[in-house]
C-alpha cells in the first residue's frame, strides 16, 4: 500500500506583502466598492460578494502584490483562466472618481459617498441603525 504525503498547498500560506491597501481614498469609485475589494483580498478565507468590476480589481491587485493565478483564482472563487485573461489585457484600473452621482435622498445635491448617500445622510444611517440594535 502506498503513502501519501500531505499537500504542502492544503496549509494556510501568510499574506506576502502584507496588508494590501486599495488606491485612493473614496470607497467606491465607478462599480468598484474598495471597502468590500480590500476585505476579499486581506481576509483569508472570506467570501465576500464582488461584481465582476470588484473581481478584476482585487485580482489585478494581487498579481501586483505577487501572489500566483492560483492562489488568486482560489481566494477569489473565480476561473484561473480568467486571471490570466485580466493579466495580459492590458487595462489599467478605472480609479478616478465619478462625479456625476450625487445622493439618493430626496431634495439633497450633494456628491455620492457611499450607499448611494452623501456622507451627511450616511452617518445618520449609520447612528439610527446603531439606536435600532440597541433597543
Amino acid at each position: 500500500m502506498r503513502h501519501y504525503n500531505p499537500i504542502s498547498a492544503t496549509r494556510p500560506r501568510p499574506i506576502r506583502g502584507g496588508y494590501i491597501q486599495t488606491p485612493g481614498t473614496d470607497t467606491t469609485v465607478y462599480d468598484i466598492d474598495w471597502v468590500a475589494v480590500e476585505r476579499a483580498i486581506n481576509t483569508p478565507g472570506c467570501r465576500v460578494e464582488l461584481n465582476l468590476a470588484e473581481k478584476r480589481a482585487a485580482c489585478l491587485l494581487m498579481l501586483n502584490a505577487g501572489f500566483s493565478p492560483r492562489e488568486i483564482s482560489t481566494q477569489l472563487c473565480i476561473y484561473q483562466r480568467q486571471v490570466e485573461r485580466w493579466r495580459h489585457d492590458g487595462k489599467p484600473l478605472a480609479i478616478k472618481p465619478v462625479e456625476q452621482r450625487v445622493c439618493s435622498i430626496a431634495d439633497c445635491n450633494e456628491g455620492h459617498r457611499a450607499h448611494g448617500m452623501c456622507t451627511r445622510h450616511y452617518d445618520e444611517s449609520r447612528r439610527l441603525a446603531k439606536r435600532q440594535v440597541a433597543a
